[in-house]
């Protein structure tokens, strides 16, 4: 019998082959496991399906706690259903000032210090209600519409419209002050919540890939702190 002689093969690479099978594994049996930079967006757009029916099938309250390495239950869709054409959105034209004062408003309601709230806006959309990110997020606080859903009843009270720019400033801040509620005041773990979701910053505190965004905004809330913006 012939032998072979068999080269040594580095574990990561063994380990990475494996976790791509899985993952083709669980997504072909209706599970998909969620991995870092996921969103349900994300997630729902690439297996033809919804958020809502993501929400539903996985009894998710809210759309922002999925965490790398969760499996998720991927309802079926139908492959030839025509998506529904996007309804055309009428710009606003709100930025500069007027989005300011809009954002010192909410703060002041909430009891959030206006310039953190500034900081986080001018950071995502540069204060202007009409940016949209490539992911969907929207408005002055770049809100995506699914967590919108969840947060404007659990915040508020009540259903928000996104592209109302009182709506959208006071839904991001009013995250804000939950997260800096829910992390005992510390605005860097109540940053990296708004950008990595909270169940994520609870297990696994701030991400290497978000120090740059939560150390920009504070800076940046330092900054208009002491030009008292």
């Amino acid at each position: 019998m012939r032998l072979f002689k068999i080269a040594a093969v580095p574990l990561g690479v063994v380990l990475a082959v494996l976790l791509a099978v899985m993952a083709t594994v669980s997504a072909s049996a209706g599970q998909y496991v969620v991995r870092p930079g996921d969103s349900l967006w994300t997630i729902a757009h690439s297996h033809n399906t919804t958020v809502a029916k993501l929400l539903g099938a996985n009894q998710i309250r809210n759309a922002d706690l999925i965490y790398p390495g969760e499996k998720l239950t991927v309802p079926d869709s139908p492959a030839a259903a025509a998506p529904s054409a996007p309804q055309p959105i009428t710009p606003t034209g709100l930025r500069g000032a007027a989005a300011k004062a809009i954002i010192v408003k909410q703060a002041r309601r909430h009891d959030l210090n206006p310039n953190f709230a500034l900081a986080v806006s001018y950071w995502e959309s540069g204060w202007n209600q009409d940016a949209v990110s490539s992911t969907g997020a929207l408005g002055l606080m770049q809100i995506e519409p699914y967590t919108g859903v969840w947060a404007g009843p659990k915040l508020l009270g009540r259903a928000v419209n996104l592209h109302d720019p009182n709506d959208n400033a006071e839904v991001g801040v009013a995250m804000l002050r939950h997260y800096l509620d829910v992390f005992n005041g510390d605005p860097k773990m109540a940053l990296a919540a708004y950008y990595q979701g909270e169940t994520a910053t609870h297990k696994h505190g701030i991400y290497k890939s978000s120090e740059a965004y939560v150390n920009g905004i504070w800076a940046l809330r330092n900054r208009f702190q002491q030009q008292g913006a």
